[in-house]
């Protein structure tokens, strides 16, 4: 297993693009927050998740991606999520099942309070939807993330990327 130099690890982090799959719908903010910290990103079709790493460092033996790693799979709105549950379930159950490493499900504009006190406009009971994601959770190992505040989602996105990319280097896991 090769252990990494800081300076290398510094060199690799630097190198490293976010992937956004072309898909993603809606993220202008999180690309015009990526734009202004002058974050590199790619706009990619992912075969799941919405968000993951891409490193391109000379000082690797070959470019990866880290979707192998942690993806993220970003919902707007608990309105989007409970949707996708009560409608699309099937089609959520075979892209959770193609994840390979972890999966962080990213959910803005909410707070596990609000899905508790049906603070979204579906018709999809509390009691199901908490039924359904923890179910989801346990079954495909994800965690779920509940960013409230939509305009620090670039900031979680890239922050979680990068560290995870960093622990693992730290590692000698590349």
């Amino acid at each position: 297993m090769y252990r990494y130099t800081d300076k290398e690890i510094t060199e690799i982090i630097k190198s490293a693009k976010v992937v956004v799959d072309t898909r993603e719908q809606k993220c202008d903010h999180i690309l015009k927050y990526f734009d202004s910290k002058k974050i590199p990103y790619v706009r990619e079709k992912l075969e799941y998740g919405d968000f993951t790493l891409k490193v391109e460092a000379p000082s690797v033996a070959r470019d990866f991606y880290f979707g192998d790693i942690l993806t993220i799979e970003r919902k707007a709105n608990l309105n989007e999520l409970s949707g996708n549950l009560a409608h699309e379930r099937e089609r959520m159950i075979k892209e959770f099942s193609r994840v390979r490493g972890q999966l962080i499900l990213l959910i803005e504009n909410a707070t596990y309070d609000d899905i508790v006190n049906h603070n979204y406009t579906t018709q999809y009971k509390p009691k199901s939807f908490i039924a359904t994601l923890k179910t989801f959770e346990n079954r495909f190992g994800f965690s779920t993330h509940y960013q409230k505040d939509s305009k620090y989602t670039g900031h979680y996105i890239y922050q979680t990327l990068i560290y995870a990319l960093r622990n693992k280097l730290k590692e000698g896991a590349f």
